[in-house]
């Protein structure tokens, strides 16, 4: 479940000869896409040069979402109501009593009381535990995302947004409906094993491993939990594709910068897009 969860890809980012960042062709026309990370350390800048590079020569920055609107108390707010049980029902109702303890257990071993949680859907308390391991692992800096939305603006150039932020809350609250004690129970496993995964995960993602980086990231949740891969990768990389593809029809050029899962695998965006006839070779 952190496979998804975590697709934070946590490494130093150095000048590579590969990286995830992939030019995509056709009829003379071209895009950027990369996969992103969202979570970096200070020390983690300055990103791989690739990405810089397709910047410099991109018109448009394409994100999941507004990441300015995502900021603002407006949307914690609002995120934190659709995820926050009703008067009357509480997380306890939501799990059963051996997931409940485990979880009890967990945080009780970093002093945080199961009660801070007890009126949270499992959904943001899974968010809520990936935060508290990433700050132990020192990941408190902006990502990628927020890094380029930031330089964008900087710089003048047009931003677009795949997805509105509404359509993103919705998505985090409906993560593992049906399977919360799933959920809860493997996300306890992946957090107590973060910090031994980073290492696989960052040898994928600075070679733009697709292969290695899906069989880490995607196998277990594909056969694990076949629902949420379908509502929160599958189904958005669908309705996704149809703006890519508009995308390239014009002689702008646009830096599409995302979420690293959406783009590996047999569902992803890159092989889609090859399925397309489109020429998508890695940018170097």
């Amino acid at each position: 479940m952190k496979k998804y969860f975590l697709i934070l890809f946590i490494f130093p980012a150095v000048c590579f000869s590969e990286t995830s960042l992939w030019q995509v062709s056709k009829n003379g026309n071209t895009l950027f896409l990369g996969g992103t990370i969202h979570v970096l350390k200070k020390e983690d800048y300055p990103l791989p040069v690739e990405f810089n590079h397709a910047f410099k020569k991109s018109d448009t920055l394409v994100f999941e979402t507004d990441i300015d609107k995502a900021q603002t108390p407006e949307f914690g707010k609002k995120m934190s109501q659709m995820m926050t049980y009703p008067a009357g029902k509480s997380l306890k109702d939501a799990l059963n009593k051996n997931t409940f303890e485990k979880l009890k257990k967990y945080l009780a071993e970093r002093n945080i009381s199961v009660e801070q949680f007890i009126h949270y859907k499992p959904s943001m308390v899974v968010l809520i535990m990936t935060v508290i391991e990433l700050k132990k692992m020192g990941m408190v800096d902006i990502g990628v995302d927020q890094y380029f939305h930031q330089k964008a603006k900087a710089a003048g150039k047009s931003i677009a947004y795949f997805e509105t932020i509404d359509e993103q809350i919705k998505f985090m609250v409906s993560m593992g409906s049906g399977n919360e004690n799933e959920m809860i129970l493997s996300t306890i496993k992946d957090m107590n094993r973060m910090e031994s995964m980073m290492s696989v995960i960052k040898s994928a993602w600075l070679k733009g491993d697709e292969n290695k980086l899906a069989a880490v990231s995607l196998t277990e949740m594909m056969r694990d939990y076949p629902d949420l891969y379908q509502m929160l990768l599958v189904k958005r990389n669908n309705n996704w594709m149809p703006h890519i593809e508009k995308m390239m029809t014009d002689k702008k050029v646009e830096m599409i910068l995302v979420g690293a899962l959406h783009l590996v695998g047999k569902d992803g965006l890159l092989q889609q897009l090859r399925k397309k006839g489109y020429s998508v070779k890695q940018y170097k």
